[in-house]
C-alpha cells in the first residue's frame, strides 16, 4: 500500500502568535505549542511509526521530540524540510510587510511560486528541495511503513498543491494551522490524501479564532 506519511506542522511559537514571518529564524514553542505537540502525540498514539523525520528548526524538532518520545526511534533531521526563507521579511508582521514592501508583497500573495520575497526563496525553489526530500524519505522506507514528518506550513502547502495539481495561484486556499496533521499515502509515486489540516485533536469544539489567518490575507490582498 505504499508509504504512509504523517505530515505534521510544528506547534505554535511566539512569532506565530504575533503574526510574524519566521522562516529561517530558529524560534521555539510556546506553552500552547508544547500542548499542541502533546495532543498530536496522543492522537497518533496507535500509529506504529517505522521512522520519524524533522526539519532542523527548533520549533519543528521540539514538536518531533514530544511526539516521538518513548517510541524508541531516532529522529532523522533533514535540512531540506526547513521552512521557506522569507529574506528581508523575516520577523516582520503581515501588516509591516504590506506597508514597507507593498508591491513585492502583493506580487508574492498572487503568485509566490514565481515571486520570491526580497533576499528569500520562491515557493518553486521550496517545492524543488522539499519535494526531492520527501521522495528520498519515501524511497528509504518499505511499503506499508508509517512515517512521521514534522515540518512547516509553507512546506506542507507547497507539497499539497503539487500533489493535488491545483493552480499555484490558489496556494492561499490551503490553510495549515499550528499542530495540524496531514495524512498522505505515496503508492507507486501516486499520492492518496486522506487528511488535510486536521486539528480535531487540539480543540474539543470548533474555535473560529483558528481561522484568523484567512481574515488577515483577505484584508491585505488587493482585489484582482
Amino acid at each position: 500500500m505504499g508509504v504512509k506519511l504523517f505530515l505534521i506542522r510544528h506547534g505554535q511559537t511566539e512569532w506565530n502568535a504575533q503574526g510574524r514571518y519566521q522562516g529561517e529564524q530558529d524560534t521555539i514553542l510556546t506553552e500552547t505549542g508544547i500542548k499542541q505537540a502533546r495532543l498530536a502525540k496522543k492522537y497518533l498514539s496507535r500509529v506504529n511509526f517505522a521512522n520519524f523525520y524533522s526539519s532542523p528548526k527548533k520549533r519543528a524538532l521540539q514538536t518531533a521530540n514530544i511526539i516521538a518520545d518513548g517510541l524508541n526511534i531516532k529522529i532523522n533531521i533533514r535540512e531540506d524540510l526547513k521552512e521557506l526563507n522569507f529574506g528581508k521579511w523575516e520577523g516582520l508582521t503581515f501588516e509591516n510587510i504590506n506597508t514597507s514592501y507593498k508591491q513585492d508583497y502583493q506580487n508574492w500573495l498572487s503568485d509566490p511560486y514565481n515571486n520570491a520575497p526580497p533576499g528569500g526563496e520562491s515557493f518553486k525553489v521550496l517545492l524543488e528541495r522539499a519535494g526531492s526530500e520527501i521522495n528520498k524519505i519515501v524511497n528509504e522506507n518499505p511499503e506499508g511503513s508509517n512515517v512521521g514528518v514534522v515540518t512547516h506550513g509553507g512546506v506542507i502547502v507547497a507539497l499539497l498543491i503539487n500533489w493535488l495539481q491545483i493552480p499555484s495561484q490558489c496556494w492561499r486556499s490551503l490553510i495549515q494551522r499550528q499542530g495540524a496533521i496531514n495524512v498522505v499515502v505515496i503508492d507507486k509515486k501516486f499520492p492518496y490524501i486522506s487528511q488535510i489540516n486536521y486539528t480535531g485533536h487540539l480543540q474539543p469544539v470548533y474555535d473560529e479564532n483558528e481561522d484568523k489567518v484567512i481574515e488577515i490575507y483577505s484584508k491585505l490582498k488587493d482585489k484582482e
